[in-house]
Order: structure tokens, then sequence, then C-alpha cells
């Protein structure tokens, strides 16, 4: 039984490669449903297991953890060790918790939302994420007096 879930699990991974980056939590899921969907329609003849399996929500009851965070995860019943992480952005990381270090992050995905926003003028930002961003955009000397 374990196996055939492995199986899937590498048929999934190979079917995520090449996904989009997505831009929040939710559309995360919902591609990442959307392929696990069409994994499972290789396996599966059950037309309302294929339609109830669209429709699972990002829940406790569907092994979903720590949903009020940042990032949330999911962890396999059938595999404790795989567990995937979606962040509020919608970047993903699929891992194998335990063995070697080079094992460990089976799948990872950046969000769609740019790192670094259009300046902010100096009434608009203040603190560290300001300062970062300031240092990221080339700035006149006379700029730098006020430091």
């Amino acid at each position: 039984m374990f196996y055939e879930f492995e199986r899937r699990a590498v048929a999934f991974l190979k079917r995520i490669e090449n996904m989009a980056p997505c831009t929040s939590r939710q559309q995360a899921y919902s591609s990442l449903l959307a392929h696990w969907h069409a994994v499972e329609s290789n396996y599966h003849d059950d037309q309302a297991y294929l339609d109830g399996l669209l429709h699972t929500q990002m829940s406790a009851e569907n092994n979903w953890h720590c949903l009020d965070s940042n990032p949330c995860y999911w962890q396999s019943p059938r595999a404790p060790q795989l567990r995937i992480y979606i962040h509020d952005d919608g970047a993903i990381v699929i891992q194998r918790l335990g063995g070697t270090r080079e094992d460990r992050i089976l799948f990872a995905l950046n969000s769609a939302q740019p790192v670094f926003h259009a300046a902010k003028t100096e009434s608009q930002g203040e603190g560290f994420a300001n300062a970062v961003q300031c240092a990221a955009v080339p700035s006149s000397e006379s700029s730098l007096s006020k430091m």
C-alpha cells in the first residue's frame, strides 16, 4: 500500500516540476490540488471520489496544521515523513522529514510576489524594512546626509 502512495507522490512531483508561481496561500493550495487530482485520475475510475477531491478544503480535518500561522503545512497520514508547506504569499516547499540533508527538500517554488516593492518616500516607510528597500534603490548623496 505504501509503495502505491509513493509511486503517486513521485508522479505528483514530476507533474508540478514546472508549476507556475502563485501569489497566495489559496492559489497555491488550489493549484496543488488540481495537480493531485490529475495524478489521482490516472489511478481511479470513481468519479464521485475525483469530484470530491477537487472540493477538499484546507482544514485540520484534512490533515492541515498551523492554519493560523505562516506557513501552514499538510502532513500525509499514509507517509508521515512527507510534509507540504504553503506560505501566505504562495511559496511552496515539499519536504521529506528525516533522511540525508540532500534528500530533505523535494520541491520548492517561490512566490510570484516580488520580494522588493517600489521604494517608498521617506514619509511612507520607517524601520528596518524601509532601510532595506532604500538600500536597494540608488540614492543621491544629499539623502545620505540625513542618515
